[in-house]
């Protein structure tokens, strides 16, 4: 079911009435694809992106307030602090798509409210409310590892028929073998690095208006864009490189250190999708903390996280086959003992 055509409705109401907003968003595909769809629409505003939705509090509501937005956007963050939403003197949309929590008094879009089954991305919800920039749209919906089988697919192919191939039906093939797969990646590569250098990415790619623009490199914003991501996409590949896989393990772990940021989640998703038999732990050193990204095709990986995280100074938790988790550094062995047996 997910959002209904009247909270559709009602969301494009809000974009419309937005002059100068201010849009918080995670910092993946789906949170930056979701973010690019408003700004576009509004064409004004401010983005900024979120790397720990535990960072949103009183203090983040002192910044928001002094660029007195008159609309505050947050898009794809899994949890709010109370102290944030009663300290912004705007109004609160909050549009998400991860298990459903309390809005404190924000305008909240959740398709599951509706069905806790349906965790459509974030940016598909966007696209529904706004039908505009498709392509953006699906950069997103794909990063977040859903493939549409609806009118939006049907669209795509026919608007962008080399991006896509309509023989693929499965969000991890069109991740990895697609050029759509390939702008996915361009936009995640482009969220890492220092604050400085993320805005200015993002502050080009709210100029593209086409991919060709990017993966053809015609124009001065597309190719600042691809030549970020080929920079990064060797010290990626180098990882990759690195991670040995034994058979018999059901647990493929991997720990890195990187100062260009954390490749976590793109790693695991292509773990996942060359070896789906195994659970898949990637962990980033950084800051006192381990960051790691967690996907399987078959365990239940929050309720997993839940009962790893016992006697562990950490927290964690997300989709069912895609998850994240915190861990500070002296805990980590214990998480990693703790998982490999709960699994």
């Amino acid at each position: 079911m997910g959002l209904t055509d009247e909270q559709l409705a009602r969301l494009r109401e809000l974009i419309h009435s937005a002059v100068r907003p201010l849009i918080l968003f995670d910092d993946d595909p789906d949170g930056l694809t979701s973010f690019l769809l408003i700004y576009k629409h509004v064409n004004d505003g401010k983005g900024m992106p979120v790397k720990n939705a535990k960072a949103i509090g009183a203090e983040m509501a002192l910044k928001v307030n002094e660029y007195d937005p008159d609309l505050v956007v947050i898009l794809d963050v899994p949890m709010m602090s109370r102290d944030f939403i009663e300290s912004v003197r705007a109004k609160i949309v909050w549009v998400d798509h991860h298990p459903v929590q309390e809005s404190f008094g924000a305008e909240y879009f959740n398709p599951r409210s509706n069905d806790d089954s349906d965790n459509r991305p974030t940016a598909y919800w966007v696209y529904r409310a706004l039908e505009e920039n498709l392509w953006i749209a699906m950069v997103g919906i794909i990063g977040d590892w859903f493939l549409p089988e609806d009118e939006i697919r049907k669209k795509f192919s026919l608007e962008y028929p080399g991006l896509l191939p309509d023989d693929i039906t499965k969000p991890e093939v069109a991740l990895h073998n697609s050029k759509l797969g390939e702008l996915c990646r361009i936009f995640s590569f482009n969220l890492k690095g220092r604050v400085s250098e993320v805005i200015k990415s993002v502050k080009v790619l709210t100029r593209i208006k086409s991919p060709e623009e990017i993966l053809e490199q015609t124009s001065a914003g597309g190719r600042f864009i691809f030549k970020k991501y080929s920079k990064l996409l060797a010290e990626y590949d180098e990882l990759l490189k690195k991670i040995s896989v034994k058979p018999d393990d059901k647990l493929l772990l991997f720990v890195y250190s990187s100062e260009n940021g954390s490749f976590s989640a793109e790693l695991s998703n292509e773990l996942i999708y060359k070896h789906p038999d195994k659970v898949i732990l990637v962990a980033w050193e950084y800051d006192g903390e381990y960051k790691c990204s967690l996907r399987s095709t078959k365990a239940n990986l929050p309720k997993l996280i839940e009962k790893s995280l016992e006697g562990v100074s950490g927290y964690g938790g997300g989709h069912d086959h895609a998850s994240g988790a915190c861990i500070k550094t002296e805990d980590f062995n214990q998480f990693v003992e703790n998982f490999r047996k709960n699994i």
